[in-house]
């Protein structure tokens, strides 16, 4: 994955969203990532032999619907954004898993910006709640 500083990326969008910073996947990327069963997928855009943007992304199950693709984290470093990276990336996830036909990610209410891109992308807006606790 060449570690498109996937860390690095998560400090910045929890910044943008607002969102208590942790380090579990500092912690955890080793294993959650690079050990026998990865627990997520990781398409990474690069430009000239750099890594420029990402999205992270995996799978669960929705009574209703069927199997998800969940999209953890969208990112791509300021410097390269307006230059049809995150267009790539989209269409690189698309062909990666077309038979998917439900995708479902969430943002921050800071995070206006994500909003946007999400709604122009035909996303909706669901009103739920979502509730977690650490165990």
């Amino acid at each position: 994955m060449r570690n498109i500083n996937v860390i690095h990326a998560n400090k910045i969008i929890n910044n943008t969203n607002a969102t208590e910073q942790t380090k579990g996947l500092e912690l955890n990327i080793d294993r959650d990532y690079f050990g026998d069963k990865p627990k997520f997928k990781c398409l990474v855009a690069e430009m000239d032999n750099k890594p420029v943007g990402m999205i992270l992304y995996s799978y669960f199950y929705w009574a209703n619907d069927g199997e998800v693709l969940w999209i953890s984290q969208m990112f791509v470093e300021q410097e390269y954004r307006k230059c049809g990276v995150f267009f790539k990336l989209i269409e690189k996830l698309r062909e990666e898993n077309e038979d998917i036909r439900i995708v479902s990610c969430a943002t921050g209410d800071e995070n206006k910006r994500m909003q946007k891109i999400l709604k122009y992308y035909g996303g909706h807006e669901i009103n739920l709640k979502f509730y977690y606790k650490k165990v």
